[in-house]
């Protein structure tokens, strides 16, 4: 008797399908695609698979947040090498847990705004993290740097937003994470709705770490020490 395939429950399809879509986006030269792509000089064998198999692990653990913070893309420091947003090798692949480091290089990457946030966050689950931009744009010729995304990658990564809010997480409310997030969303919709935008978070970098933990306190109730790196 043949073995009948086993049936994927609708979040995990959709978290499936969505990976495909990132893994399988043609991008410009100057935006990585930290799903498909693996810099040789930069990331450890299999990097794009574990960045892959960490999003999916990450996205699991959260089916029902009431929150999504949304910021612009990933930093070079940041989820450039872990693929969750908002969040560093670290804090996030520390021993024993089910996530992977992709760096090649010994000491984990950092990132200033990933510690912040992280912190913040700690475990909770009522938060999921998201890009508008969900892969990495640098500076031409320099993977290890950051860029703001163009209109057209933007729009690539309307399309990815646009199918996060129909396919997993369709009654959750925005908090967007910056100034930029903040205006490409304004008028954004999804099958004709509008996002249910509840906040604009001053984004953590550039001195605004203190006001970003006040923000999050007051939205969320939570509290932090201020870390190292900021």
């Amino acid at each position: 008797m043949t073995e009948q395939p086993v049936q994927q429950k609708p979040f995990e399809e959709g978290i499936e399908k969505l990976i495909a879509r990132l893994r399988r986006a043609e991008l410009p030269e100057h935006v990585f695609n930290i799903y498909r792509q693996d810099a040789p000089e930069l990331d450890a064998r299999g990097g794009a698979a574990k960045r892959r198999e960490n999003l999916r692990r990450y996205l699991r653990a959260l089916s029902a947040p009431k929150y999504v913070f949304v910021g612009i893309a990933p930093g070079y420091r940041g989820a450039r090498f872990t693929g969750v947003p908002f969040s560093d090798e670290h804090r996030l692949c520390i021993t024993g847990s089910c996530y992977d480091r992709t760096g090649r290089r010994e000491n984990a990457y950092r990132e200033a705004t990933a510690g912040v946030v992280m912190d913040m966050l700690g475990t909770r689950t009522d938060v999921v993290c998201w890009n508008i931009v969900p892969w990495h744009p640098h500076q031409p010729g320099k993977l290890l740097s950051n860029a703001e995304p163009d209109a057209e990658t933007i729009g690539y990564g309307l399309e990815v937003l646009e199918f996060l809010f129909n396919r997993l997480y369709a009654d959750t409310k925005v908090v967007t994470v910056g100034q930029l997030p903040a205006g490409v969303l304004e008028g954004f919709k999804v099958q004709g709705k509008p996002l249910d935008i509840v906040a604009n978070l001053r984004h953590p970098a550039h001195g605004g770490a203190n006001e970003f933990r006040d923000q999050v306190s007051g939205l969320l109730g939570t509290t932090s020490e201020p870390d190292a790196d900021d």
